[in-house]
């Protein structure tokens, strides 16, 4: 199960980037097997996959790089965690993810954090946006298709710019040694 909505035509050029985000979940897996997925690996795994998507998809992508931003006192030195570039666009993101229970998936705190780290990573009038990872998890036993269809049902609700899914069928018995099932990953977009 994958999916793709962008609220924001702005973010209209990471089309590309986000659909070629799906393949290479896919073959890292194909890589590494089934039991290993990138998306349970943290904020800064994800921005590496999102940045090499960005490169699949003929735009630019440089993660973990010095900007300056703008504030009352002057110009000052900040970090940004991806900026992607296309010829006409650019958009410089702040990163997070969140592993949340399946059953608890109110994202809109943290997405909302996430956007406002977003705002101090450049200039004001540059595009800026938080994009939060969302690594849910269940307990027990791995998720059915209709858990899932209510996981995608959940993230809709969101007051996201952008939000991208990919709930693979291989992966709903992925593990780790507690028990806890990880079936797939989000993405959630917020401009700052």
């Amino acid at each position: 199960m994958q999916g793709l909505i962008i609220n924001n035509p702005r973010l209209e050029f990471l089309r590309p980037a986000l659909e070629r985000w799906v393949d290479c979940i896919d073959r890292f897996n194909q890589f590494q097997g089934d039991n290993e997925a990138p998306y349970w690996h943290g904020a800064a795994a994800n921005t590496g996959l999102l940045a090499a998507a960005a490169w699949q998809a003929e735009l630019t992508a440089l993660q973990q790089y010095t900007s300056k931003k703008q504030r009352d006192e002057g110009e000052r030195e900040a970090r940004g965690d991806l900026s992607i570039n296309s010829a006409e666009e650019s958009i410089h993101l702040h990163t997070s993810q969140r592993w949340p229970r399946m059953a608890r998936l109110d994202m809109g705190p943290a997405l909302q954090e996430t956007a406002n780290h977003a705002k101090t990573i450049a200039y004001a009038s540059q595009f800026k946006a938080g994009a939060l990872f969302v690594t849910p998890w269940k307990a027990g036993q791995h998720a059915s298709p209709e858990e899932l269809q209510d996981l995608v049902d959940d993230l809709q609700k969101h007051t996201a710019c952008a939000i991208a899914w990919y709930f693979p069928y291989g992966y709903r018995k992925l593990h780790n040694e507690l028990g806890q099932y990880y079936p797939g990953v989000a993405l959630l977009l917020k401009q700052a």
